[in-house]
């Protein structure tokens, strides 16, 4: 507990540095790191780190982070409810708290009515406490400044010069959700033109959905297949990586690294009212204002460079899970990757890097990049409980 206390002090202590470095008074500051991180506190007293998620409705709270701190029965009575998501799986039974929660976000006040418990941690590693959808924080005109890391709450009508420089994009708001028209030319034979889902919940460029992709003549395209246990809320999911020549929403993005969705079940399989989702290595490229009174979406390109041509150089995807083992968790894997052919699987644990342990690599550190190259040296921890070494040698992306 000591240990975990400790945690939560230095991640307070990094939005307090945030909250002096010359951002806005009102704002509500956020850590970037393929998610919006928003530190805030629930019942007057806890506090939470949550993602900002546009794909979702309210407040969730994660499972582990409940255990760890012993706040399992903290919000009040308990019922059961049915949830589905992006991931392939059908639709989990989970518990919800069905009394009243308060949210205080920034300088904003809510009351969440009933608040499922999910395994969020699963998908997006330790520093996830829960996440925060759109009933509360876009109930108003919202300013997300990916260059100065805060979101705004703005007053209607919007003033003026508020929009300067800004272009609007054709948008609408429907159930909760924000769709942009967009267009996507993977290439000479290949476009996808139509409505694309805003998703802050997912960490990628753009992903088509199953029904996208299969309507596509994608035969002589270069993929990368990857399979993850933790698609989403919904559980495990299949998808290819390609390169497509351009998108565009408002400027042309070129050379950029796509998924597409081989899920045959959940948010991105078929019948959606949407040909795919944009994720944050896209909107991190942008300045956004939301206006769901007048159903408007307001981008300004910023001056992140992004990494939406970049594809993995391990050929692998891990949790930081040190919050309840020793180590990263790989919940994902390329076909054919310099990973797999070393041995890893899906469920391993890494526990040191080049004999570094991984306890002592910081999400900072994390957040820049670890700079591997070359031979690299992976201890692992198996499933039947055996340490082994597998050695990758890193140089190049897998797509």
């Amino acid at each position: 507990m000591k240990k975990l206390l400790c945690f939560i002090g230095l991640f307070l202590a990094l939005f307090a540095l945030k909250s002096h470095a010359g951002i806005p008074g009102g704002t509500i500051p956020f850590i970037f790191d393929s998610h919006l991180y928003l530190q805030v506190r629930l019942n007057d007293t806890i506090p939470v780190t949550v993602i900002y998620d546009t794909g979702a409705d309210f407040l969730y709270l994660d499972e582990d982070y409940l255990k760890l701190n012993n706040l399992q029965n903290a919000f009040g009575k308990k019922g059961i409810a049915r949830m589905g998501g992006a991931g392939n799986n059908e639709p989990q039974s989970v518990d919800i708290f069905i009394e009243p929660v308060k949210i205080h976000c920034g300088e904003l006040d809510y009351q969440n009515k009933i608040t499922p418990v999910i395994k969020l941690r699963d998908i997006l590693g330790k520093h996830t406490d829960g996440l925060l959808g759109n009933t509360h924080l876009l109930n108003m005109p919202l300013e997300i400044n990916f260059s100065e890391s805060y979101i705004k709450q703005l007053k209607e009508p919007l003033p003026a010069d508020s929009l300067d420089r800004y272009h609007k994009l054709e948008a609408r708001f429907k159930e909760n959700r924000i769709d942009v028209k967009a267009n996507l030319q993977i290439d000479s034979a290949n476009t996808v033109e139509g409505w694309f889902r805003m998703d802050l919940g997912s960490g990628s460029t753009i992903t088509l959905s199953n029904e996208t992709t299969s309507a596509l003549n994608l035969a002589g395209v270069r993929k990368a297949y990857f399979e993850t246990q933790a698609g989403g809320i919904g559980g495990s999911s299949e998808e290819f990586e390609l390169r497509a020549e351009k998108f565009c929403m408002v400027d042309t993005l070129e050379n950029l690294v796509i998924d597409c969705s081989l899920n045959k079940k959940g948010a991105l399989s078929s019948g959606r009212p949407y040909v795919g989702i944009i994720g944050n290595e896209i909107w991190s490229l942008y300045d956004i204002i939301l206006d769901p009174v007048h159903s408007s979406v307001w981008v300004k390109r910023n001056n992140n460079e992004g990494s939406y041509s970049r594809s993995s150089i391990t050929h692998m995807a891990v949790i930081d899970r040190t919050d309840i083992c020793d180590g990263w968790i790989i919940n994902g894997l390329y076909k054919g990757g310099i990973a797999e052919q070393a041995g890893i699987e899906i469920g391993d644990i890494i526990i040191a890097i080049n004999d570094r342990p991984v306890k002592e690599i910081t999400w900072e550190e994390q957040r820049k990049g670890l700079g591997l190259n070359g031979k690299t040296e992976y201890t692992i921890k198996k499933r039947n409980g055996e340490i082994v070494t597998c050695v990758l040698y890193i140089r190049n992306q897998i797509i």
